[in-house]
């Protein structure tokens, strides 16, 4: 017993004597805005359905391959402030996969999950959760108080899709400048 004390007593000692001296100050910014719109999902509200086509297993039967891409908009309205653009950000959380797409959550399709794009031009891809997308991003004009931001989603084969439903969600925010 008296050794384990006088152990405890020398590792404490050499506790007190790791020192370290300040290497730098990291400095944040940022904004809050007033601006606000009211955003319609395809003409619902906020919180907006979107349903994909019904595509066959062989369309998603090799990894990458992908099917049923089908536009939504998210429609903006009765916005206030200064700010002249806005984009969507497609935010990180449990139904995001560590590449950005879209976990089939509750569906019963095997090896599917949902891939966002951007819905003009190229149709980009869009990594949900990553800070890129700010940087990537089209923004789009706010006229009158309106603007109206286009986006696709697609079946995305992580391997030989098994027939079955696919359900997913995303949470996104809208980032002005």
């Amino acid at each position: 017993m008296k050794k384990t004390s006088v152990i405890g007593l020398a590792l404490l000692g050499c506790v007190g004597q790791v020192q370290a001296a300040s290497t730098g100050t990291i400095n944040f910014s940022g904004t809050v805005s007033a601006m606000t719109c009211d955003v319609r999902v395809n003409g619902q509200e906020a919180d907006g359905n979107v349903a994909l086509p019904v595509v066959s297993e062989s369309q998603l039967s090799v990894m990458s391959w992908t099917a049923g891409r089908t536009a939504f908009e998210l429609k903006l309205n009765n916005c206030q402030g200064a700010l002249k653009t806005t984009t969507a950000f497609f935010e990180a959380g449990p139904g995001v996969d560590s590449s950005g797409r879209l976990r089939n959550l509750t569906g019963t399709a095997k090896n599917v999950v949902l891939q966002l794009r951007e819905g003009s031009g190229a149709f980009n891809p869009i990594v949900a959760g990553s800070q890129n997308q700010i940087a990537n991003a089209t923004y789009y004009t706010i006229t009158n108080g309106m603007a109206t931001l286009p986006y696709t989603v697609e079946y995305y084969a992580m391997g030989a899709a098994t027939a079955g439903s696919v359900v997913s969600n995303v949470v996104y925010s809208l980032q002005y400048k």
